[in-house]
């Protein structure tokens, strides 16, 4: 299902705690951000610099939590520098999700300690694959 708005989205979240926490995130990468999209209200809120590939997904799955998306090679090399950073992350259990890290929102105490990692998606984003000139990867 589509939804409407960003606030149709935050009251999916599983309780109090999770909606504000959302909507301080959400907010946060609005102010701090220039040109960005949302490109995606399907019980997330994905978000994009204009002409890419999204960048961050706040979700209502896996215990509500920030997905910030990296080209894989970025991703491998935060993982290795994850003591580097004053929030905790994780690496997706499932391997199908290689360009990105977990925040689960009980590891956010401040949004402000999000920034750095923020600004590392936002600024290597992911290209847009043109639809015509897709490869199988078989």
């Amino acid at each position: 299902m589509k939804y409407k708005s960003v606030e149709d989205i935050f009251s999916l979240m599983k309780d109090e705690y999770n909606r504000k926490m959302a909507e301080k995130i959400y907010y946060f990468i609005e102010e701090n951000f220039d040109d960005i999209e949302i490109v995606s209200l399907r019980k997330c809120i994905s978000i994009a610099t204009k002409g890419f590939i999204k960048f961050a997904t706040i979700t209502t799955e896996n215990g509500n939590a920030l997905l910030l998306h990296f080209p894989p090679e970025i991703r491998d090399n935060l993982l290795t520098r994850k003591e580097e950073f004053r929030v905790q992350f994780e690496k997706p259990k499932r391997e199908l999700y290689i360009n990105q890290i977990n925040i689960p929102f009980a590891y956010i105490h401040d949004v402000n300690e999000l920034f750095r990692l923020i600004k590392i998606a936002y600024d290597n984003p992911r290209m847009m694959r043109h639809r015509g000139n897709q490869k199988s990867s078989l």
